[in-house]
């Protein structure tokens, strides 16, 4: 196998053909030693995408404060690419390394495999003051159970075309959790108003508002009222699943002092 697909794969991982991946597994089963070593690879990959996910969605809106504010978030950043320089330099070396004739285990269906083997390693984010937006986990199944992919999320307003899912899996198969607080300004009661496509479930301070968990061919609506306390910080937690071709997910809300609106990010706490 030449280079060129090596680095495709790397780029890509599910860019290889059905006959690659039966190859791949053959040869990766007639040595571990290079198994062993696409899997320590694969393990610095995921780690490396996870701690960058953690600061993608609000890294516009926060780096230029926690650079002037923070000594702390000044190492942080400086780290975090630092890693990403290192993670490059271990590519190229890791590809000098390979022989070229196992290059052809480098195929994508057995890596898949090693990968989700592969123990989850947790990230542990420093204390501080919350933040807005929701932690989000992101899954390659629609039942909330494989190794997930970490980030934050400002806003729950989602719409993923076919072939487009929020994280790379197969046949548009996903499902998301979000968690944190939501904190109300009026002492009122608000109505939750949800449009989504497949599968939902919304807690609000533990208790669930809305529990629709099916597939459906449409994008659905579903409204419910609570009463809620200003200034209060509310647990909140949602879970969806998309079963294939389009993903929907949005969350809504609105009261008797405020017009129905895309729950916002000052709304949000993690």
């Amino acid at each position: 196998m030449s280079e060129d697909l090596i680095a495709r794969w790397l780029d890509d991982r599910a860019s290889l053909t059905d006959d690659e991946a039966a190859e791949l597994e053959r040869v990766l089963t007639a040595d571990p030693a290079l198994a062993r070593q696409v899997k320590d690879q694969l393990a610095t990959d995921e780690l490396l995408s996870r701690r960058l996910a953690l600061d993608r969605r609000n890294f516009e809106n926060q780096v230029a404060q926690r650079i002037v504010g923070s000594d702390s978030e000044v190492r942080f950043v400086k780290s975090t690419l630092d890693a990403v320089d290192t993670v490059q330099r271990r590519r190229a070396a890791w590809r000098a390394r390979l022989p070229e004739a196992a290059a052809a285990a480098v195929l994508v269906a057995a890596l898949l495999l090693v990968l989700l083997r592969h123990e989850s390693t947790s990230i542990v984010v420093p204390a501080g003051p919350a933040r807005q937006g929701l932690h989000a986990q992101y899954y390659r199944d629609q039942v909330l159970k494989s190794v997930p992919v970490d980030r934050i999320d400002a806003v729950v307003d989602f719409t993923w075309t076919k072939g487009n899912p929020p994280i790379a899996t197969q046949r548009d198969v996903y499902s998301i959790r979000w968690t944190g607080k939501i904190t109300p300004s009026h002492s009122e009661r608000y109505t939750f108003h949800t449009k989504y496509d497949d599968g939902v479930r919304v807690w609000v301070d533990g208790k669930a508002i809305i529990d629709d968990w099916n597939g459906r061919y449409t994008v659905a609506d579903k409204s419910v009222q609570i009463d809620l306390e200003a200034g209060r910080a509310y647990d909140l937690k949602i879970e969806y699943f998309n079963g294939g071709a389009l993903g929907v997910m949005r969350l809504f809300w609105s009261c008797p002092s405020q017009p129905e609106e895309i729950v916002p990010a000052s709304a949000l706490s993690h």
